[in-house]
């Protein structure tokens, strides 16, 4: 099983580097990410419940903060491309 959640991460970095044409790709790539620091932390930290709400939190700051950027540049720049962040 940690050697799945390995295999997740490295495919959502991969579609990070590779996919960067929209940010909406990009933000889902990194909520994968995050989905599998979860439940990795989940699996080796069995009675550490903290650590794994510390992870959900940031998790959670992050997909807000994508969220927020997405719909700031689509209001700004008409679309979600990469390309409209160069100003």
């Amino acid at each position: 099983m940690n050697m799945m959640m390995l295999m997740i991460f490295v495919v959502s970095v991969f579609i990070v580097f590779v996919q960067s044409k929209h940010l909406i790709s990009v933000f889902i790539a990194m909520e994968f990410m995050s989905l599998s620091l979860i439940v990795f932390t989940v699996l080796v930290t069995y009675s550490n419940a903290c650590i794994v709400l510390v992870v959900m939190c940031m998790a959670v700051c992050e997909a807000s903060l994508a969220l927020a950027m997405i719909v700031m540049l689509v209001r700004v720049c008409g679309s979600d491309r990469a390309i409209n962040l160069i100003w």
